[in-house]
């Protein structure tokens, strides 16, 4: 059997679709941190963490410092001696949790639209400090947090979290860490279920576990329970810096460092890629390889084999090793950066909608779309803008060589609701929708692909309303698109860029979504397997993503 072991992962989701398409091995078991922060900006990131660091230091001056930030958020919300202005900062830190949570959600869902492209694998997941409990999650299936799982002759088993507070992820979501004090539910459910091999998150003590400040700082429970009941393995992680093999009466311990990209504490950049590829045989480890995924390719770094007089070690690769020694980037792939929500959403909107390639003369046909606009304005008592979202050569994931164009439809005179997610246009949209299309296709190669209500966009927008598909609709299709036409498209783009954080948490939300639609399209080979496939991660596709997919599944253009 072939385990592969990956740990904190820090959203480098990219990194482990890369990692399944080029090892082949019977289980893997990717630990966490799995993701690195529960928010798409660091605008969101930062503003959630300074309020949350100015709760957390009220809820000590107030006695409440036993419960989570979140609690004390609701017990002050409840007391009558407390100002306006504290209240509002407390209304607006509950609301940005729970959109952390929903963020949290997503992400868990984009990572199990990739690990189902694996198939004949058993993936095992397991959260850290960083995540949420993988049990309210797409991700619950896999959670090896307090479950174990037969593979073979061998039993693996996980505990995961750490009991340190991460600041900036909401701490009533976290695994809640029972070990090294009182009672261990760690060591208790280990005991029941008897594991051959232990994953944790937090490593054990003496072990992989050193910090400057404190010395070593691992779990005295991990650690004890390895020596007395004679684990085969000890997988870990946490501590980026504390890698390594280490090999204590008859138990291997493994950190293989963190394989997403990181920001170290000195500013610096952990580039990351490591993981092990471990080689069991009849309940006996025949090797173990540290490998390092940079781009697509994977690296032998160093090796270990058991021999008659212990544990033998190969440096393969020395230059990645002495650099990996040192806490050196070598090869940094720039991961970070395409994580921001607006480079990463033109990257996943030009495989359904590549924007205009320069080839095309739009005068024609931004004359046309201008005639069209006033006439059914006019007739129809709305404002209409259109993008041209696509058109010249064929894009990538299967456009035809035609002219796609997003419209946006507008009457002032209708005040209403925000969006709540789901499409509910009124039958004047419909109509007058449906209208524009018949003037707009009747320009040769024009197909309207969708048309968006600009009315629940500003609403949206106003009522900071981060699940609202026309809105994130409408963020998409700008972030490609060429106006033919404004309308009132620009003054409710304005709108929109006036919040920087909320547009790039808006894309962000899209593009999550949009990744989803491509893994789980590798996946299938009908529209019915599609939609179902959408529908156990609780996803619909808007019809324009559809239609595109469909056009691929059934070899059209």
């Amino acid at each position: 059997m072939e385990l592969v072991y990956l740990s904190d992962v820090h959203d480098a989701f990219g990194r482990v679709k890369e990692l399944l398409s080029r090892t082949s091995a019977d289980v893997y078991v990717i630990a966490g941190d799995l993701i690195d922060r529960p928010f798409y900006t660091k605008e969101m990131s930062a503003r959630y963490r300074k309020k949350q660091a100015s709760f957390s230091g009220l809820r000590h001056q107030l006695g409440y410092g036993e419960i989570d930030v979140e609690d004390f958020i609701n017990a002050l919300l409840k007391r009558a001696d407390v100002s306006e202005d504290v209240r509002r900062q407390a209304a607006e830190f509950r609301e940005e949790t729970i959109r952390g949570r929903r963020v949290m959600q997503q992400k868990y869902k984009i990572l199990e639209s990739i690990l189902r492209l694996k198939s004949g694998a058993r993936i095992l997941c397991l959260p850290g400090n960083y995540d949420m409990d993988l049990q309210y999650t797409s991700l619950h299936e896999r959670d090896l947090h307090r479950h174990w799982v037969q593979v073979g002759d061998l039993r693996i088993a996980g505990y995961g979290g750490a009991d340190v507070f991460t600041p900036g992820i909401p701490q009533q979501y976290t695994v809640k860490y029972h070990a090294d004090r009182g009672a261990s539910e760690m060591v208790r459910f280990f005991g029941e279920a008897r594991p051959d091999i232990v994953a944790t998150h937090k490593p054990a003590h003496g072990v992989l576990d050193h910090l400057p400040s404190q010395g070593e700082s691992g779990s005295p429970d991990l650690r004890r329970y390895c020596e007395q009941n004679g684990a085969l393995l000890c997988l870990t992680g946490h501590l980026h810096d504390q890698w390594g093999f280490e090999e204590i009466d008859g138990t291997v311990y493994l950190n293989p460092s963190n394989f997403g990209e990181v920001h170290a504490p000195g500013g610096g950049i952990d580039e990351g890629g490591f993981f092990y590829a471990i080689e069991v045989d009849h309940r006996r480890i025949a090797r173990v390889i540290l490998r390092k995924l940079v781009r697509s390719d994977v690296h032998d770094v160093v090796a270990f084999e058991p021999g008659s007089e212990g544990w033998s070690k190969t440096v393969v690769d020395r230059d990645r090793y002495g650099a990996h020694l040192r806490a050196m980037s070598l090869e940094r792939e720039g991961e970070g950066s395409s994580r921001e929500p607006r480079e990463r959403m033109v990257t996943l909107m030009a495989r359904f909608f590549p924007g205009p390639d320069g080839t095309v003369d739009t005068g024609p046909l931004q004359r046309h779309v201008v005639e069209s606009c006033r006439r059914i304005g006019a007739r129809r008592g709305v404002d209409a803008g259109v993008d041209l979202v696509s058109g010249g050569s064929l894009a990538p994931f299967g456009s035809s060589p035609r002219l796609d164009l997003a419209v946006y439809l507008h009457r002032a005179d209708l005040p209403g609701k925000a969006g709540t997610g789901v499409d509910e246009e009124s039958p004047w949209f419909e109509e007058a929708l449906e209208a524009l299309r018949v003037e707009l296709e009747a320009f040769p190669g024009v197909a309207v692909v969708d048309g968006i209500d600009l009315g629940r966009v500003d609403r949206s927008i106003r009522a900071k309303d981060y699940e609202c598909d026309a809105a994130q609709r409408f963020a998409a299709y700008r972030s490609v698109g060429r106006l033919l036409e404004p309308g009132t498209v620009t003054a409710v783009e304005e709108r929109l860029d006036s919040d920087g954080a909320f547009r790039g948490e808006i894309e962000g939300t899209g593009g999550a979504y949009m990744e989803i639609f491509l893994n789980t399209s590798a996946q299938v080979r009908t529209m019915k397997e599609f939609d179902a496939g959408l529908k156990e991660l609780g996803i619909v596709a808007p019809e324009a993503y559809r239609r595109k997919i469909e056009g691929v599944l059934h070899g059209r253009c």
